[in-house]
C-alpha cells in the first residue's frame, strides 16, 4: 500500500504560486534599488556639479552658464523627485507583492499540514492492519498448536 496525498496537485500549485511571489518579490526589491542607484548618481552629479561651479567662480561669471547650469540644476532635483515618488509607488507594490507571498506561503504550510496529517493517518492505519494479521498468525499459529496436543 502506498501513500498518496489527495491534494498533491493543489499543494504543488501552491507551491508554484508561493515561488512565483517569491520571484516577483525579488523583481520589486531589484527595480527599488535601480531607482536608488539612479538617485545616487544624480545626487552625485548635483554634487560635482556645485564643486565645479564653485572652482568656476572664479574670475569672470557668465551669466548665460550660470542660468544653464542653474536651469540644470532644477531638472537634476525634479528628477530626483520623480524618482523618489517612483520608489515610493515601488515600496508600496513591494509591500503588496510581499503579503501575496505571505498569504501564498500560508497555503502552503496549510496543504503540508494536511499532507502531515493524512500521512499521520495512513501510517497508523498501517500499523493497525500489521497489527491485526500478526494477531491473525498468532492466533492460526496457537490454534494449529493446540490441535497437535
Amino acid at each position: 500500500m502506498k501513500f498518496h496525498f489527495r491534494f498533491a496537485s493543489i499543494l504543488d500549485l501552491r507551491r508554484r504560486e508561493r515561488d512565483e511571489a517569491g520571484g516577483m518579490v525579488g523583481e520589486a526589491n531589484a527595480a527599488i534599488g535601480k531607482v536608488e542607484d539612479q538617485i545616487e548618481a544624480i545626487e552625485q552629479e548635483r554634487k560635482q556639479l556645485a564643486i565645479d561651479d564653485a572652482e568656476k567662480r572664479v574670475g569672470d561669471v557668465s551669466v548665460d552658464r550660470l542660468l544653464a547650469r542653474g536651469r540644470y540644476d532644477l531638472q537634476l532635483q525634479a528628477d530626483i523627485h520623480e524618482l523618489r515618488e517612483t520608489r515610493l509607488k515601488l515600496i508600496e507594490e513591494l509591500e503588496r507583492r510581499q503579503q501575496r507571498l505571505r498569504d501564498a506561503e500560508t497555503e502552503v504550510k496549510k496543504f503540508e499540514r494536511m499532507m502531515e496529517m493524512d500521512l499521520h493517518h495512513f501510517r497508523n492505519e498501517i500499523n493497525r492492519r500489521e497489527q491485526i494479521e500478526i494477531d491473525e498468525m498468532n492466533n492460526r499459529r496457537d490454534a494449529v498448536r493446540a490441535t497437535k496436543h
